[in-house]
This record gives C-alpha cells, structure tokens and sequence, in this order.
C-alpha cells in the first residue's frame, strides 16, 4: 500500500465511517501531498475531503452512464474536480455544521423509505398481491412527491378521517410496524383524536 500511496496524487477511502479516522492516522498521516477523499455523509474529518455521493448501492454495479448521473455533496473542497479529478458529476457544495442534518434527510428518504416499502410488500405477499401492483403504486407516489411534495401526500392523514385511521390501527396492533404509524400519525396529525 505505502507503494500505491506513494506514487498517487489522490487517495479515496471508501470504507466505513467508523474506520476512517483510525485509517487515515495509522497510514496517511504526513502524506500532506496528498489529497484524501472520504464518502462518508454524515461526518467531517481533519485532513480529508468529504465527497458523498447521494445515491443508494446494493450488490449490483451500475452503469457508467449511471454513475455519472449520480450527484455529490462536498466539504472540504470547493469543486469536485479538486476532489476527485476527471469526474464529470453535478455537485453542491457542504458546511461541516450541516453534513449531520444532510445525512438523516439522505436516511430518512432513502432507507426509511426502503423499509416501508419492503414491509409493504411482505404484507402484500401473504396477501397473493403482485410485486408488479405495488411497483406501479410506489412509483406513481414517488413521481407525484416530485412533481409536487406539498400536494403529493393522500389518504386518511390528509382527509383527516378518523374511522379509517382507527381500522389500520386496529389491524396493526399485535404488529411491530404498529409504532411506524403512530409517530407518522403523531407528526402529521398530531391533533388527531386518540381513541
């Protein structure tokens, strides 16, 4: 590695969070040469750029088309050509105070949703409902998110109906997902009438 290091301008640590410091002081530190690059969303370190790429990855690549669509929030740089040269990709820019509130809105919409949907879809399955239905369903709710969030949101928190609310929380009470509900119930209708 001290090899590789050695002869690069650039080194991208893509590894956990919580490993980065650690790594960083144990194999870069005095390598003032050098410019280091994490990926991480939600921290800052001494002597490293920031460059999160807001875009979810599983166990598939993507596309280089793809790729280069993704956008980046920097800190610590003020372009991503400074950070990650040759790269093409949109980016904004970061202040260190607001890297933790940026990542649990990137939580937020991206792995809460994905843990809603994947429920949902559990749900369906015992039910014989297709994948392709609620496909149709969610991605239809994420188009009009878009295209107008403050008046994408339907159904009985919108219409304020009572009866309906009180049955999906009658169907979910010897379910854990019966707590999701409520704090959504709680933060979007908070005056709604307990009981």
């Amino acid at each position: 590695m001290r090899v590789k290091v050695a002869a690069a301008t650039h080194v991208l640590l893509a590894i956990s969070d919580s490993a980065l410091q650690g790594f960083y002081r144990q194999h870069l530190l005095g390598h003032d040469d050098k410019v280091v690059v994490h990926f991480s969303g939600a921290h800052t370190f001494e002597g490293m750029i920031a460059a999160h790429p807001l875009m979810t990855f599983g166990q598939e690549l993507y596309t280089l088309e793809f790729y280069r669509k993704i956008h980046f929030t920097l800190t610590g740089a003020s372009s991503l050509d400074e950070a990650m040269p040759g790269l093409t990709n949109t980016y904004s820019w970061l202040p260190s105070a607001q890297k933790a509130l940026y990542h649990t809105y990137c939580v937020m919409g991206g792995n809460f949703v994905t843990l809603l949907i994947a429920r949902m879809l559990s749900g369906f399955a015992t039910m014989k409902i297709p994948p392709e239905a609620a496909h149709l369903y969610v991605q239809k709710v994420v188009e009009n998110t878009f295209a107008n969030p403050d008046a994408a949101l339907t159904g009985p928190l919108v219409r304020k109906d009572v009866e309906t609310v009180k049955a999906n929380l009658k169907a979910l009470e010897n379910d854990p997902a019966l707590k999701i509900y409520e704090a959504f119930l709680e933060t979007y209708w908070p005056e709604y009438p307990q009981k």
